[in-house]
């Protein structure tokens, strides 16, 4: 069985419009040369009614509705080999890494082992989430069956860099992310971190999981995705 090192570090900044790219390619019919995939949420308001918080740091480490807005829209993405895949980023805190995994792998095999129970995405009410802002789960170890891998994310003992981030060193496509926040924290006032945009093609046939990497938003709220390359 391949083991797969998840270890811990502060994500790499990418600067909007960031591209990763190979050689060229050719289409395969049937298949969408370049997708978009939107990292995360941004609230426009509150994110539902009490116990969310109604003013102030909406979607922030204190919000208990905050898990609402850690996911990839849409989840399942298909390009076609040698295709573009742009990532646009919501929010704060997040930093997302790309990784191959095997193509019989579904959200539920990874997500049990992040936080057991329902995905969090199928979630309406807080108190019905098991990990929700769970500082034990966010830093503890977690042992991830992947198909044939192993991912083994190693305890936050630190809370510091490296340790505050999951980040994946054998396999890893690439990494990136904006401003960093440890666990999911609010955006400084005059600062922003939506919009900013990344890049990634894909030049092999495959299914590949996007991760965030942070730890809360990664192990709390299953906050990942996958890209199926045709």
């Amino acid at each position: 069985m391949q083991v797969k090192a998840l270890l811990v570090a502060a994500a790499l900044a990418a600067a909007p419009g960031v591209a990763f790219a190979q050689s060229g390619h050719q289409h395969t019919p049937g298949a969408p040369e370049s997708a978009m995939v939107d990292f995360g949420v941004l609230p426009a308001g509150p994110i539902g009614p009490p116990p969310c918080l109604q003013s102030g740091a909406i979607g922030g480490p204190a919000d208990p509705c905050s898990y609402k807005l850690h996911h990839l829209t849409p989840e399942e993405s298909a390009v076609d080999k040698g295709g573009e895949i742009t990532f646009q980023f919501h929010g704060g805190g997040h930093a997302f890494a790309i990784y191959e995994v095997d193509k019989k792998v579904t959200r539920e095999d990874i997500g049990q082992f992040l936080c057991p129970g329902l995905d969090p995405s199928t979630i309406a009410d807080p108190h019905d989430h098991p990990c929700n802002l769970s500082v034990d789960n966010a830093a503890a170890q977690h042992l991830i069956v992947a198909g044939n891998d192993t991912l083994i994310v190693p305890a936050n003992v630190t809370n510091a860099h490296p340790d505050n981030r999951v980040w994946v060193v054998d396999g890893r496509l690439m990494s990136a992310g904006g401003r960093q926040f440890m666990n999911g924290g609010t955006i400084p006032a005059g600062a922003t971190s939506d919009g900013q945009l990344v890049t990634f093609r894909f030049e092999k046939n495959g299914r590949y999981l996007i991760i965030c990497m942070n730890r809360v938003h990664f192990l709390n709220d299953w906050m990942f995705g996958f890209v199926n390359v045709k």
